[in-house]
């Protein structure tokens, strides 16, 4: 199902998500920030105890930090960091279920045709943009009646794990189950989730969204309507949004920023409140990165608990990105529908939605209890895994769960 551009009139809107920020700051209080050295930042990014300490003191200090981290150099032209320490999962979940090539060594498709050049961006580093489904299994359409793509990425902690604990494919995670072996990634561990503008190779679009949003070498896979492979489709891509997580806390923290000029591109609004102090943060930034594209980036909202803290009855915290979790902000914590991460020894995961009414609701708050799910530890990306035939599994030695199940 997917959602129309609509053709009215826009109104920016300076509205968010409800999550935690900064420390409270009082009427009057002038706030101080610090735009981060890049080795300063770089810290933040990489030494787990750098991070617990700045996410505790500042949470809305430490997200700006980590945004900038991930994209330096965040004040010139280049390739940011991102999109050369973090790996698609694309290349992780293969599709026959084997494992993936080891480390930075991971290419292209052999056969993924050159970009025609149209003044756009210089050549770089191309990125899968390979769905455009979001997790309500809707799609967004922008103005030019192109669907929002999304990737998904992760760092080489996260993918070591994975590796380790046989998690690419669909067999590993069943055996885990079935040996009731929770997952449990090091500290170090981060995953992405990025939205695009598709711009294709169309030099009218990319003259539009110059100067608003960082636009990189793009491609996505074509199928026929028997779902067979057909090609590729490359072009370029803007950036409209952008989820960050890792593991520097036990629960993950959870971190969204999205381009202030996503409303003009598509019909989705942020429906959430971004928190005071978290305004005030994306006003110092946004002034301290003049000249810079992520100067056009804003952060909506940081979360490290199920509940607002001292809330009684609780209340819990929410947190959404209008291009990521587009219809159901209202409803979207992903600390919450991150815990539900884990599965049967049937290969069955559990369900993020549950009926009340006759409606179809997302879980919120305080996470329902997992029962004989085994616990993924916030990672569903895991979800992408396929199935390795029994024979390739047992040729590597492994052991067959003891139940055989499908997905």
């Amino acid at each position: 199902m997917r959602r129309a551009f609509s053709l009215l009139p826009f109104v920016v809107l300076a509205v968010g998500c409800s999550s935690q920020g900064s420390r409270p700051v009082a009427k009057g209080e002038p706030v101080r920030f610090t735009l981060p050295s890049h080795a300063a930042a770089a810290r933040v990014r990489t030494d787990p105890a750098v991070a617990r300490s700045a996410e505790q003191e500042d949470p809305a200090e430490y997200a700006w930090t980590l945004f900038l981290a991930l994209n330096d150099p965040w004040n010139q032209p280049g390739t940011k960091v991102w999109e050369t320490d973090f790996r698609q999962t694309s290349t992780v979940y293969l599709a026959d279920g084997s494992e993936p090539p080891p480390w930075g060594t991971a290419t292209d498709p052999p056969d993924l045709p050159p970009i025609p050049a149209n003044g756009c961006v210089p050549p770089g580093v191309r990125h899968n943009l390979d769905t455009a489904i979001q997790v309500d299994g809707r799609d967004l359409l922008d103005k030019w009646g192109q669907s929002v793509r999304y990737q998904l990425l992760m760092n080489q902690a996260t993918f070591d794990y994975i590796v380790a604990r046989r998690f690419y494919n669909v067999n590993g995670q069943e055996l885990a189950a079935s040996n009731g072996q929770k997952a449990d990634f090091p500290p170090t561990s981060y995953e992405l989730k990025t939205s695009w503008l598709w711009l294709g190779t169309d030099a009218a679009r990319c003259a539009e969204v110059r100067d608003k949003f960082y636009v990189v070498n793009a491609y996505y896979q074509l199928f026929d309507r028997d779902g067979q492979p057909r090609g590729w489709q490359v072009g370029y891509a803007a950036l409209a949004g952008m989820h960050i997580i890792n593991k520097s806390q036990p629960n993950w923290v959870w971190i969204t920023f999205e381009n202030v000029y996503d409303p003009q591109f598509t019909a989705a609004r942020l429906e959430l409140p971004i928190a005071p102090e978290i305004q005030a943060a994306n006003q110092f930034y946004q002034g301290a990165l003049a000249g810079s594209v992520f100067a056009n980036y804003q952060l909506d909202g940081v979360q490290t608990e199920f509940n607002v803290p001292g809330s009684n009855p609780p209340q819990p915290t929410l947190l959404a990105n209008s291009t990521i979790e587009s219809a159901f902000q209202p409803q979207s914590s992903c600390i919450t529908c991150h815990h539900l991460a884990s599965i049967k020894p049937d290969g069955e995961y559990f369900n993020l939605t549950y009926t009340q009414g006759g409606n179809v609701n997302y879980y919120v708050g305080t996470p329902p209890p997992l029962g004989d799910y085994t616990f993924l530890d916030y990672v569903w990306s895991m979800k992408r895994a396929h199935r390795q035939t029994t024979e390739s599994w047992l040729q590597k030695g492994h052991a067959v769960p003891t139940q055989e199940g499908s997905r």
